[in-house]
């Protein structure tokens, strides 16, 4: 650079001697000197910096290689991430409270969610067997007053998700049995494929509760009480095989279902009993089976109708998936219509005694306070047999009105601690076919229920996977033609007259387990 300098100055020397110096030229060369003198003091200023570094340990050569080893990290990092999504295309793995342990691609165009459900019980049923004959009509087994046991209610593994794109969604639930038996432990509990078809309309296929009762419509893991009532059991027509067409909006949503055979219980005077038919008196409501998980000949119908339409003037449509209302949700009201119709061929060797044709209607309001919760609904069926058949007091009958109804309600007492209690009633229609051989006339139809109890979320309700629930409930009238063991409530001895036996009562006690 100082050569540079000097040559600069020498060439300008002698451009002075062989030409007149101007003015411009001495001015051009005096701004070259100034800069090239700038440079010079700014290479000097480098080398003096590096001569430094080097002599204090060659810090800068450390910083070099700390670069390279970063780069060599986040290129393992990145390679590591895309192995423990299972895919190099960024799908994601995780949990989510609603829908359970997921897999999905990063499109979101498919998913699977795994999910876990356990319901374990103890529960305790007291009937009186009484001193009096018992009346025909009472269940044979009348020797034990006291069951007393344990037993898993519910367990199953749901598959939910979606393919090809989130319109087309899916889901396959399998339960187990409460009775064990060789090769039967399992079954298919639901399982339907849905598409949906924009502005609000979508189609499913498969197995699932029909559009009916509100209390069927509600998962049995969103109930208030440790089960669902003795009015639904009877009146449900469960999950029968079919197609769905449904319509939702902001506050309004509908949907028709056409399928198989709607279950029907509490519906057949007679019950068909190896190849001849029994008179309907051995304490127990024959009636029509679901078509769930059937072959296409098995429980056949000519048509099975049903349709529901919701209106919910306050509220989310989520928030009714339970019937709890908790501390700090949002007011929700949900008012609800549904009914359905279906025609059932003749069985054989029943004469004539099996249901034709039938329908039925229901109506049901839910409220949510935010702390409290409100539930009352009624329903009416109207059953036609094939063939009129005898009735008490002489003469022939071949119909059947039944009906029943129920309200309840919870409120918090704590944050995760809420009382319930329910009240229902109903009656089937059936004893008029009892033709009583003695004096004693049956009496089953009636029902009459109350049920107190309470649940706690030992986890606080943030965390809802975990539940206990307890419960009381005693029957007024013999539990008959409403009985559901798998409620708790088993087939009462019934009498009459002057030897009416005691009340039925029973402790139901609950672990819910969700994951």
């Amino acid at each position: 650079m100082i050569a540079a300098i000097a040559g600069g100055l020498a060439a300008s020397v002698a451009l002075a001697q062989d030409q007149p110096v101007t003015t411009g030229a001495l001015e051009r060369a005096l701004g070259e000197i100034a800069e090239l003198r700038a440079q010079n003091e700014n290479l000097a200023r480098k080398v003096e910096s590096l001569e430094a570094r080097v002599a204090t340990g060659s810090d800068w050569l450390t910083e070099e290689r700390a670069a390279e080893i970063r780069a060599v990290v986040s290129d393992v990092l990145a390679d590591g991430s895309l192995r423990t999504s299972l895919a190099g295309d960024g799908a994601t793995a995780g949990y989510d409270k609603s829908k359970g342990f997921f897999l999905a691609s990063a499109d979101g165009n498919y998913s699977l969610a795994v999910k876990g459900e356990l319901q374990f019980r103890w529960l305790f049923d007291r009937r009186d067997i009484g001193s009096e004959t018992a009346a025909s009509g009472s269940p044979s087994n009348t020797t034990d007053e006291d069951t007393r046991g344990f037993e898993f209610r519910r367990a199953r593994i749901t598959l939910t998700g979606n393919v090809i794109d989130p319109s087309w969604t899916y889901e396959v639930k399998m339960s187990t049995n409460r009775t064990a038996a060789a090769s039967n432990n399992s079954y298919l509990d639901d399982a339907w494929i849905a598409k949906s078809l924009g502005d609000g309309f979508s189609m499913k296929a498969g197995q699932f509760p029909a559009p009916f009762l509100r209390e069927q419509q509600q998962s049995a893991f969103g109930q208030l009480t440790v089960e669902r009532s003795l009015v639904n059991e009877a009146f449900s027509i469960f999950k029968p095989q079919g197609v769905e067409i449904s319509w939702a909006g902001d506050s309004v949503r509908v949907s028709g279902f056409y399928g198989d055979t709607f279950r029907a219980n509490a519906t057949e005077p007679y019950a068909v009993s190896g190849s001849a038919a029994a008179p309907f008196n051995s304490g127990a409501a024959f009636g029509v089976p679901t078509s769930q998980n059937t072959g296409l000949g098995v429980n056949p119908s000519d048509y099975s109708f049903a349709a529901r339409a919701e209106w919910k003037p306050e509220g989310e449509w989520k928030q009714f998936r339970q019937a709890s209302s908790f501390r700090g949700d949002a007011k929700s009201v949900l008012f609800g219509v549904a009914g359905y119709a279906q025609a059932l061929p003749e069985v054989s060797n029943t004469n004539g005694a099996t249901p034709d044709t039938m329908w039925s209607a229901t109506a049901d309001a839910t409220f949510g306070f935010g702390g409290a919760n409100l539930f009352a609904m009624g329903v009416y069926r109207s059953v036609t047999l094939h063939e009129a058949q005898p009735v008490r007091g002489g003469g022939s009958d071949d119909s059947l009105e039944q009906w029943g109804a129920l309200v309840q309600g919870g409120m918090f007492m704590t944050d995760n601690v809420e009382l319930y209690a329910r009240y229902e009633i109903g009656d089937t229609d059936t004893d008029q076919y009892r033709v009583q051989a003695t004096s004693l006339d049956a009496n089953g139809e009636n029902l009459s229920l109350a049920t107190l109890g309470l649940n706690w979320w030992p986890e606080g309700t943030k965390n809802k996977g975990i539940k206990i629930t307890g419960d009381f409930g005693y029957a007024f009238d013999p539990i008959v033609d409403f009985a559901a063991s798998g409620a708790g409530w088993l087939g009462d001895y019934t009498e009459s007259g002057d030897g009416t036996s005691d009340g039925q009562w029973v402790i139901r006690t609950q672990l819910q387990f969700v994951f």
